[in-house]
């Protein structure tokens, strides 16, 4: 009985084993369900190329414009970074200081009155290849600010903006004296007609004069051109303040105070014939674009016109006053630089800046908008760059120079020294200062 209890025990054991191993039974399953996958194309952003990028911070108007300009560029061109770095205080001695450092920005503003100092240090980079593979042509350019920044036949700037001379003219004046306003046709026997008719010093508390004549190396240089003189030789060797053209310039130029039919700003009491202008005692004043915004926020109850200035005996001449990009020879980045200048100096960007009211644009095709046409007196000052404009620098000694102008001018107006005497011992020391 034992031995058979031990083979059912054993037969049981091995039945839970054989049941134990024996395969689950199989259940259905729902289908699994085919899920559709899409390919997503991740961008990786391109490492930006940094460029610097200064100049001076004159107001907060400029400022605003340059960084909304720099943000479209921002927007437009996503693999350049423009880092804008303003300098305050005395822009040029930092801009130089920077360069001896070799840590000059990539783009700054470059001076008419002292920037071929740089280009002639090599310290400004040629445009013209970066030009030609760009597309941009110097003929879309006003040609006298292309002239204004070549060296050598070669450019090395790009005029952000520009002002010009223009004479300004006090309609109610001219009303009351039943004069016709000036014209572009004008000459200076018109200018000098119509200065003897504006003049009334009837009221001694406001007396009314008819063109002032300030001594500023930055009017007087415009008649010296209409009477088809100089201010320096073409290489800026030498001066040519005492040639007979610039003589009989100075000579017609104080002759409307010598008569009484022109004053100086000091003369009644102020510093600046804008001011003078504004308050109508000063009938016809040769100034820029700067005066427009000045007379609408301080005077803007003075009527007024602006046309180019008159012609001279030899024909016309103004002045410009101008800023360009300039790119340092030393960059590392000079297509990226490029592109940055090329966008601000853009025909859309220069549009932005003429309807800013706040500069005039360096291109030239600009002539024709619309703008201009609504604003015929800052269309005055922007086609004097057509009409013998010379830019406003004397070479190396250029401060020198306008003091020496200014002095002479101070010598005829306030010491009546006569002006061939004046003219010839201002140019003495301009070439002193030049040995």
């Amino acid at each position: 009985m034992k031995v058979l209890s031990r083979l059912l025990a054993g037969l049981l054991t091995l039945m839970i084993l054989l049941t134990a191993c024996a395969p689950a039974q199989e259940t259905a399953e729902p289908p699994t369900p085919i899920v559709k996958t899409e390919v997503v194309t991740v961008e990786v952003p391109r490492e930006q190329t940094v460029v610097r990028l200064s100049g001076w911070a004159s107001s907060p108007s400029e400022t605003a414009l340059l960084e909304s300009l720099l943000y479209k560029f921002s927007v437009e061109n996503p693999d350049i970074l423009v880092k804008y770095e303003p300098i305050t205080g005395d822009y040029k001695q930092a801009l130089l200081t920077s360069i001896a450092a070799g840590t000059e920005p990539d783009i700054f503003y470059v001076d008419i009155f002292w920037w071929l100092e740089l280009a002639t240090n090599d310290v400004l980079l040629p445009l013209d290849d970066l030009m030609a593979a760009s597309g941009v042509k110097k003929e879309d350019f006003i040609p006298s600010l292309v002239e204004a920044f070549t060296y050598n036949g070669k450019l090395y700037g790009i005029a952000k903006d520009f002002n010009t001379l223009g004479l300004f003219y006090n309609k109610a004046l001219f009303d009351k004296a039943g004069l016709a306003y000036p014209t572009n046709d004008w000459t200076w026997d018109d200018l000098k007609a119509a200065a003897a008719a504006l003049t009334d010093l009837s009221d001694p508390q406001k007396p009314i004069y008819g063109f002032c004549t300030p001594p500023d190396p930055g009017r007087f240089p415009v008649f010296v051109f209409q009477n088809g003189g100089s201010v320096m030789n073409a290489d800026f060797s030498d001066t040519t303040l005492d040639s007979a053209a610039a003589i009989e310039a100075a000579r017609f130029y104080t002759s409307f105070r010598a008569e009484g039919i022109g004053a100086l700003p000091s003369d009644l009491g102020e510093g600046w014939q804008g001011t003078l202008f504004g308050k109508g005692q000063c009938a016809m004043v040769y100034e820029g674009g700067w005066l427009i915004p000045y007379l609408r926020d301080q005077f803007p109850g003075t009527q007024y016109g602006v046309v180019m200035p008159p012609a001279g005996p030899k024909g016309e001449g103004n002045l410009i006053f101008t800023v360009a990009w300039g790119i340092s020879a030393n960059t590392k980045n000079p297509e990226a630089a490029w592109r940055v200048v090329q966008f601000l100096t853009s025909e859309a960007s220069q549009k932005t800046v003429l309807e800013s009211g706040f500069a005039l644009p360096s291109r030239a095709s600009l002539q024709n908008s619309e703008y201009l046409k609504n604003n015929p007196n800052v269309a005055a000052i922007f086609n004097g760059s057509f009409n013998g404009a010379r830019p406003f620098f004397w070479g190396k000694v250029g401060s020198d120079v306008n003091d020496q102008m200014g002095k002479a001018l101070e010598r005829i107006f306030q010491q009546n020294q006569p002006v061939d005497e004046a003219m010839k011992q201002a140019a003495e020391a301009i070439r002193k200062a030049m040995r």
